[in-house]
């Protein structure tokens, strides 16, 4: 009976489990399609990149990073909790993006004001406070997923594979971005485009996973599904 009452709690739970995982893949997506254009261009260029104009095909995969990274983190991380992925399912996964874009832009756009609101004393270094609000709502976002997943890896291991594979991800993204930001330059601003597609992906996958589920029990998030329900 305890279980039965406890199922929606821990299917909340990994439901943000779930969303996050999808950030995680989509943002590192979006890392690779700009790695693969970044060195095509300076194999195509030979290094002369300040005078070269680059070809149409070659913007065409950075036109196609974003959306395919999008729907590619919803996809994937669909595949990593282990469900079905049908026609349908890539269907539902586009109008999902298409929304989680939309509730994300004005999100975006409301961060982007209230950083207006405050005083940049390095305006040669760009936005500061929309860095700064961007990079906490990713700590948010992922910060129960990551001491879940660290939780069960050194401890139960119920599902260490996923969970393994969320700090792998962590950790590569990290990485990257804090060598982005000691290149400097455009570099630097590598984290902040990465956000752009990952987010969507969170979102949608969030959004398309709790449609079915929407009239269960209220959420509660102190519950970890990587712990055996009491009984």
């Amino acid at each position: 009976m305890t279980e039965t009452l406890h199922r929606p709690h821990v299917e909340s739970r990994e439901r943000h489990h779930l969303a996050a995982d999808a950030f995680l893949v989509a943002a590192l997506i979006f890392l690779a399609v700009i790695g693969v254009q970044e060195s095509l261009a300076r194999l195509v260029s030979r290094g002369e990149l300040g005078t070269w104009t680059p070809p149409v095909w070659l913007e065409l995969i950075g036109s196609l990073g974003m959306p395919l990274a999008v729907i590619g983190g919803l996809l994937i991380a669909w595949r990593i909790y282990g469900r079905r992925v049908t026609w349908r399912d890539v269907g539902v996964a586009i109008v999902g993006c298409i929304v989680a874009a939309v509730v994300f832009g004005l999100g975006f756009a409301m961060v982007f004001v209230l950083s207006r609101a405050f005083p940049n004393p390095f305006p040669q270094e760009g936005p500061w406070a929309l860095v700064f609000f961007m990079a906490l709502a990713v700590v948010v976002f992922l910060a129960v997923p990551i001491v879940d997943a660290v939780r069960d890896v050194a401890g139960a291991r119920e599902h260490a594979r996923r969970n393994g594979l969320r700090l792998a991800m962590v950790a590569v993204a990290a990485v990257c971005v804090v060598a982005a930001l000691f290149v400097g330059g455009e570099t630097a601003e590598l984290g902040l485009f990465m956000v752009l597609p990952a987010f969507p992906a969170g979102i949608a996958a969030f959004l398309i996973d709790w449609w079915p589920h929407r009239n269960d029990e209220p959420v509660d998030w102190r519950v970890n599904p990587d712990e055996e329900p009491t009984t």
